[in-house]
């Protein structure tokens, strides 16, 4: 059974990928291998599931990075900041309530309380904020794209929750190095960014934040209603330049009734014909000649109305957003490109404690369009197409190329010659939208990484991923400057050029490492 995973496991996931970034290959190999060999013993499948090699992995790296209760990790951080503001938000949403409750409700003896106000202000703008909830997230369903959820929870308890994350990590990040800062504040970046990686997972805290707030500014507004009505002589009337009878707003009221009105006696649950044209306030005439029956016939209808429209809903929507983020979290699935590497380097075999292999050349026979190799045996492989520019094709040497792509826990499913000309990158792009895509094949692309990625060739890799799907790890694989033997390593000016152009594509699936890294790299 999958290990349940929370914010906590993947804001650490994401520390961890972020500290990695500048480590050597070699390096993250050997010790993740060590980390499956030392701990792999745990796991039970064949072949182990990658889901609980990569638990195994942020279980072990954590532990080593934050040791022990005193050194808590960014997740465990994260954690703590939304339970004290879950806290803060109760306290701020009762005493908002009560305020507005206690300030609303003042009546001199001559100017009734205006129940147009009160609906307006505390029962009209919680339906249409529900209903442009509603619509966005309808919008989202019918054209089936990650249109924006509305922008307040992330604007308002975005910026609420980073602060008291700053406040709450202020003496964590003293102990912290400049690297690891960077760390943090990437994973904590999760919480106000809707990416294509985790979708709306990091939405729904915010969410139901939102919801706590008001629904405890109902209960607030709740308490000091029937506190006003229990020790004040209330009375509730209305009154509109408008042309509007009371027979217009008795079916107002009606309506809005209808959630209570079917359990609840009528003359309890909204005041009748009668009661509202006796509690129409003229200007000109005051309020001397209006009874008090009519005049104090409103105050259960407004309480009904908090009741359903202000607790009621704010209820339904809190638990909708738990249920959301259970969701949200239960469709997550570990098979980024980081991932994958992870998963790629705890299986696959260290072939030496030494650099990899350099890419010799040798005499081979050339090859023409498009070779397929037998599929190879072991676990660990993830078979892949191979797309290699027309300019190197026939000069890489595929006995030591096959022999990296091992090492590095890839097996050749199809090697493909592109970058040709446009017509036969289209053929290419065309052949491979037709073929069938698990979970484990990924395309691999040969760049030499000492030249510039042009715009031709991103726009051919968006092309691409159209192509295949969604979550197939497209892995650019780079080469350093050919001599008269050898390709040679790639620089890191090089590999940092590539790694700012890929990433500029916001593709979470989309992989980057140098095939020949360098002593700098």
């Amino acid at each position: 059974m999958k290990q349940k995973w929370n914010y906590q496991n993947y804001i650490d996931l994401e520390y961890l990928f972020h500290e990695d970034t500048d480590n050597p290959p070699m390096q993250l190999h050997e010790r993740d291998r060590n980390i499956f060999l030392e701990k792999g013993g745990e796991l039970d499948g064949n072949p182990p599931d990658h889901h609980k090699l990569i638990s195994l992995w942020l279980n072990e790296r954590i532990h080593h990075e934050f040791p022990g209760k005193e050194n808590k990790s960014p997740g465990e951080i994260f954690l703590d900041s939304h339970s004290a503001l879950k806290v803060l938000l109760v306290v701020l949403g009762i005493f908002l309530g009560v305020g507005a409750g206690l300030s609303f409700f003042t009546y001199s003896g001559t100017t009734p309380v205006n129940v147009f106000h009160f609906l307006i202000f505390f029962v009209f703008s919680q339906i249409l904020l529900t209903l442009l909830l509603a619509f966005s997230l309808l919008l989202r369903r019918l054209t089936g794209t990650t249109v924006s959820l509305p922008s307040f929870y992330s604007l308002f308890f975005g910026k609420l929750f980073k602060k008291l994350i700053q406040l709450t990590s202020k003496q964590w990040n003293k102990n912290l190095s400049a690297s690891k800062r960077d760390s943090a504040n990437q994973a904590m970046g999760l919480v106000k960014s809707h990416g294509r990686k985790y979708g709306s997972l990091f939405y729904w805290p915010l969410f139901t934040l939102s919801q706590i707030l008001t629904f405890y500014f109902n209960i607030g507004l709740l308490g000091a209603t029937l506190f006003k009505i229990s020790t004040s002589d209330l009375a509730f009337g209305w009154q509109s330049t408008l042309q509007f009878g009371a027979a217009s707003l008795y079916k107002i009221i009606q309506l809005i009734a209808l959630p209570w009105s079917w359990f609840i006696p009528r003359a309890i649950a909204y005041p009748s014909l009668e009661e509202i044209e006796g509690s129409r306030i003229l200007l000109k005439e005051g309020i001397y000649h209006l009874a008090t029956k009519d005049l104090v016939a409103w105050w259960p209808f407004l309480i009904f109305c908090l009741l359903f429209y202000g607790l009621f809903f704010r209820g339904i929507c809190y638990l909708g957003g738990k249920w959301m983020e259970k969701r949200s979290l239960n469709k997550i699935r570990l098979n980024s490109a980081p991932c994958q590497r992870l998963v790629q380097r705890m299986l696959t075999p260290l072939v030496s404690t030494q650099a990899q292999p350099e890419l010799k050349k040798t005499e081979s026979e050339a090859i023409e369009g498009k070779k397929t190799f037998k599929p190879t045996v072991g676990n660990h492989l993830f078979p892949q197409y191979i797309l290699i520019p027309d300019d190197i094709y026939n000069t890489l040497p595929m006995e030591s190329f096959e022999q990296i792509l091992h090492s590095l826990g890839f097996a050749v499913k199809e090697q493909l010659k592109f970058m040709t000309d446009y017509d036969s990158d289209q053929e290419i792009k065309e052949y491979l939208q037709q073929q069938l895509w698990d979970n484990n094949t990924g395309l691999l692309i040969i760049m030499e990484g000492w030249m510039v990625p042009l715009i031709d060739f991103l726009t051919y890799l968006e092309e691409l991923r159209s192509a295949v799907a969604k979550e197939t790890i497209i892995t650019i694989a780079l080469i350093g400057r050919p001599a008269e033997t050898v390709f040679t390593p790639v620089s890191q000016d090089d590999y940092t050029i590539w790694q700012k152009k890929i990433q500029a594509l916001g593709d979470p699936c989309l992989n980057l490492f140098p095939l020949t890294p360098g002593k700098e790299t």
